[in-house]
């Protein structure tokens, strides 16, 4: 009977694993958790990360109060404003949440991107007005510095927070990186399933893989701050791998019979 009860659950893991294609697996986190007015640079809290934060600023960026917590507070402009390396390497799906926040009057084209591998890499992020005060939206994906997609409904709106949820892949057996869909506030199911997002990238990059996190920010004067607050990092499994883990159950169980004869 345990054997068999042991079969079923090697039998089940295989297949919802294999099924599995939303939230993935929780790869890094970020809540800026440190003494309110520190510099970011050297801190190293988290999970999930290689290396302590750094900064391309002579000013490094600070860790502030926000609404009871504390948050990444950024004014300054820089292709590296804040930057992490993650403890290994990501190759496939990744899904990205964080928490931001702005301060002050947007102006068009005020600018802050979470990017991925470089700051030519991919973005999300803010991009006050669609950047030439063309439209209202404010929110943006995109994989590389052409392929800009504004998200619907996005007019934000100061001393508010708000949660971007962002899916980058490589769609249609792409070896690089090639798509880039993304939420403003998504409900539960649309996190799960991957559904209706807000706005869909697409364009080829030269990024297979990447290993490092970082924050763009431009036009960011004249008083306006962005704040930006749990960072949450997750990796969906290659098929290869989730086909390894059942394979290996099943091996498991197979040796445990074996055993038991």
């Amino acid at each position: 009977m345990k054997n068999l009860a042991f079969t079923a659950l090697a039998a089940s893991l295989l297949v919802s694993t294999s099924a599995m294609a939303g939230p993935g697996y929780l790869a890094a986190t970020e809540g800026f958790d440190y003494p309110a007015n520190t510099s970011i640079v050297g801190q190293n809290g988290g999970t999930g990360w290689s290396s302590a934060w750094q900064s391309g600023l002579t000013t490094a960026p600070q860790v502030v109060s926000n609404q009871g917590n504390t948050a990444l507070q950024l004014s300054s402009n820089s292709d590296n404003a804040a930057y992490r390396s993650l403890s290994a390497a990501v190759t496939g799906e990744v899904l990205i949440k964080f928490v931001f926040s702005y301060s002050g009057v947007l102006g068009d084209n005020d600018f802050l991107g979470l990017w991925f591998g470089s700051s030519a890499g991919p973005n999300i992020g803010l991009k006050a007005n669609c950047g030439t005060g063309a439209c209202i939206n404010d929110a943006f994906a995109r994989t590389s510095g052409s392929t800009t997609q504004m998200l619907l409904n996005s007019n934000l709106q100061a001393d508010t927070s708000y949660v971007l949820f962002g899916h980058l892949y490589k769609a249609n057996g792409s070896n690089t990186y090639n798509r880039f869909d993304a939420w403003l506030n998504p409900s539960s199911a649309e996190m799960s399933n991957l559904t209706n997002p807000d706005a869909s990238s697409s364009g080829v990059t030269s990024m297979n893989s990447f290993s490092v996190l970082g924050f763009r920010t431009d036009n960011i004067d004249g008083g306006t701050t962005v704040r930006v607050d749990d960072i949450e990092v997750s990796v969906v499994p290659e098929p290869s791998s989730v086909a390894l883990l059942g394979i290996s159950m099943l091996a498991l169980c197979g040796l445990r019979r074996r055993r038991q004869k």
